[in-house]
């Protein structure tokens, strides 16, 4: 079974990073200020597809391919499932991390990864993934960033084996353990400047998505939560 890299960035080549979508989850709390957990562990769900096998990402992201064969996510299905009847902070997590995912993709891996000839891309796959290594640290320490103690929870979704949520929280506390290992190590593809700016705008676009739903959230756990059927 593949599962995350030592970089922490999950197999699906066209994603972000743990510390990553933990970061925008706790920027987007710092306006949404939800008193549970339940936010911070669904901001990480959709990735325990690495720890599922390489083949679910499809399911754990609600993906698709294009006339193009671009990979792309379906909203609006996963919010017909999951974000009506006033959904739990998890589920919003859950919605939010997969805003961030496509909105990296178009911003990073399509103009810096996807164009490249089938050797060159290695390459770069490569640099990136070092990079994630090195941007944990920095990322956490530029946003001053609280590691949260995250529990597994059994969560209502046909997506997602929540018997690898201890696998991918146990990765994430080494990820902060980890934090300086190598972030004063320059960058090879990625600019720090630019991911914080693709961050900035995902909490933006996260924000938007959230306000045009207009529904009430409900701050309990995601065991008491309502939600609709596909």
């Amino acid at each position: 079974m593949k599962r995350y890299g030592k970089n922490g960035l999950p197999r699906g080549r066209e994603m972000g990073s743990r510390v990553m979508h933990y970061c925008i989850t706790a920027l987007l709390n710092k306006s949404l200020n939800f008193t549970s957990d339940a936010f911070f562990l669904g901001g990480l769900a959709p990735d325990l597809h690495s720890y599922m096998g390489e083949s679910k990402y499809y399911l754990t992201h609600f993906a698709l391919k294009d006339d193009q064969g671009n990979t792309i996510t379906d909203y609006d299905r996963y919010r017909r499932k999951y974000l009506v009847n006033a959904p739990s902070p998890f589920y919003l997590g859950y919605f939010f991390h997969l805003i961030f995912d496509e909105i990296w993709k178009k911003e990073i891996y399509y103009k810096k990864i996807k164009g490249l000839r089938t050797e060159d891309r290695k390459v770069a796959l490569e640099k990136n993934y070092r990079d994630f290594w090195r941007l944990n640290g920095k990322i956490i320490n530029y946003h001053s960033l609280q590691l949260r103690k995250l529990e597994p929870m059994a969560i209502q979704m046909d997506e997602i084996d929540c018997r690898y949520f201890p696998a991918l929280i146990n990765e994430l506390y080494r990820d902060f353990e980890l934090k300086d290992k190598a972030s004063g190590e320059a960058l090879e593809l990625l600019d720090f400047d630019e991911v914080v700016n693709v961050m900035d705008i995902s909490v933006q676009a996260c924000l938007e998505a959230y306000s045009a739903l207009k529904i009430v959230p409900d701050n309990k756990g995601p065991e008491e939560a309502l939600h609709g059927t596909d």
